[in-house]
């Protein structure tokens, strides 16, 4: 089973929303290195997923399925 790369999933959600990581980290009220952290990072909480998916008005199911038809 392939496990899922959450950084990518930031990515993308944020190419699909057109929202920049500037106005990410404006949304979710963090800085903008954290942002940069998500963006890098494979692995993240659940309740992380929430706020972003929250602020990107997008689904989690969206948001992990987001990159899988990258291949």
């Amino acid at each position: 089973m392939e496990m899922i790369d959450a950084g990518k999933c930031v990515r993308f959600a944020q190419e699909k929303s057109q929202v920049s990581s500037a106005e990410l980290s404006r949304l979710t009220k963090t800085s903008p290195q954290q942002v940069l952290r998500w963006r890098k990072h494979k692995n993240m909480k659940l309740h992380t997923m929430q706020l972003i998916c929250s602020c990107l008005e997008t689904s989690i199911v969206d948001f992990l399925a987001l990159p899988l038809g990258d291949h």
